[in-house]
């Protein structure tokens, strides 16, 4: 059987995101489990400052970004 490859265009916003995922895992490929959670945290409070908003805890004990007067 003959199979046809076909390519798919990939967006510039996707091609965006796998740099990044790519620079963070060349970040934090050899740290520690403390120096990764050191650098998330920085990251997230950084990402907090830039859109202006404010950290909500989750259930889970996860986070969510929400706007201040959201």
């Amino acid at each position: 059987m003959k199979t046809i490859e076909k390519t798919v265009p990939i967006s510039k916003a996707l091609s965006e995101v796998w740099e990044w995922k790519d620079e963070v895992y060349k970040d934090i490929k050899n740290m520690s489990f403390e120096e990764k959670r050191e650098y998330y945290e920085k990251s997230l409070k950084e990402a907090v400052k830039i859109l202006n908003g404010k950290l909500k805890a989750n259930p889970d004990g996860s986070y969510s970004i929400v706007y201040k007067n959201g």
